[in-house]
């Protein structure tokens, strides 16, 4: 397999570093987790989502308005990047940043199957760097689901008439599957980016094995789903009990959470999303040279957004600063 060699480009760097000085600092987290919800929107619409918490208008607090805004500025940061960045860290862009294509992919293919109509999906997509606005109306056209799957870029695994859960996970494993492919082509200088999948999938996998163990699925069903497991993530299905794999994960330090406790799953899946968070920063720390600076702002700044829609979505049901506080990821 040929190697990208991902070269690095003082002026890309100058420019990354500016672009790194607007991202939310520590400080800045204390004092928004401190605030209200239109304290919150005022500090956005002040600092670098002024653009997209502004074409809101007056009304700012509907939960799905906000969150696209958020994603809209992502998508915006992403794609300045990419214009800044040489051919081989486009690449790189282009094929990690497919993960929010399969999440516009998911959306129609659920709208579709829910009779949502056209246009309440055209206006859930995210914007892309990968692909027009036009390319999505197309998708959303189209009259039933498999002439969608044939259309999507990826090769799917799938019976004809499968359901709405076997079509993403066919998705996630498809793009799994192509970005841990493409990682290796990157060898030294995508430790980060490997070890960033690796944590990744390792969620995704432990949340698909306790929301089967809940509904008492055997083993060998469960397997079937998991998205090339670590060893150590393979062997909690050795355990016949949901509680015992909850211990298991407190072996592990992924979460502190007890069988006992109200809304156990639920507690777990916030502390393998919030080790995940946690995990990223600390990469992007570990690594701190060369291309690592371009996917380490990457990561930055996704955590970011994550935090930002936390943040707004535990306003918005008036959970407690000390709560908040667990659930952000700020390193």
């Amino acid at each position: 397999m040929a190697k990208l060699r991902l070269g690095f480009d003082p002026y890309t760097y100058a420019r990354i570093s500016v672009m790194k000085g607007s991202l939310i600092k520590q400080q800045q987290w204390q004092n928004l987790i401190k605030m209200g919800l239109n304290e919150i929107m005022r500090y956005l619409q002040d600092s670098g989502y002024k653009e997209e918490i502004g074409s809101l208008g007056v009304e700012k607090r509907d939960l799905a308005q906000l969150e696209m805004a958020l994603n809209n500025n992502l998508m915006k940061v992403f794609s300045k990047l990419k214009r800044i960045s040489d051919e081989n860290v486009q690449i790189v862009l282009r094929v990690y940043l497919q993960r929010y294509d399969m999440l516009n992919f998911k959306s129609i293919i659920r709208g579709k199957m829910t009779g949502i109509s056209k246009e309440e999906i055209l206006q859930i997509m995210i914007p892309s760097i990968n692909h027009s606005p036009e390319y999505y109306a197309e998708l959303v056209e189209k009259d039933d689901i498999e002439s969608i799957l044939k259309a999507i870029p990826f090769e799917l695994n799938l019976e004809k008439d499968a359901e709405l859960f076997e079509v993403e996970n066919a998705l996630d494993r498809a793009y799994y599957e192509n970005l841990k492919s493409f990682s290796d082509k990157l060898g030294g200088q995508g430790k980060a980016f490997k070890e960033f999948i690796e944590a990744e999938l390792n969620t995704l996998n432990i949340k698909m094995i306790l929301r089967f163990k809940k509904e008492d699925q055997d083993e060998a069903e469960i397997k079937k789903y998991l998205i090339m497991p670590e060893k150590e993530i393979e062997q909690l299905l050795n355990h016949k009990e949901l509680k015992t794999v909850l211990h298991a994960l407190k072996k592990m330090k992924l979460t502190t959470v007890d069988e006992s406790d109200d809304g156990a799953l639920n507690k777990v899946e916030i502390d393998l999303d919030t080790s995940l968070l946690r995990k990223e920063a600390l990469l992007m720390h570990q690594y701190p040279l060369t291309v690592n600076v371009i996917l380490g702002f990457m990561f930055a700044k996704e955590i970011e957004v994550k935090n930002l829609k936390i943040l707004v979505k535990g306003k918005k049901l008036g959970l407690d600063e000390d709560y908040l506080q667990n659930l952000l990821a700020v390193a």
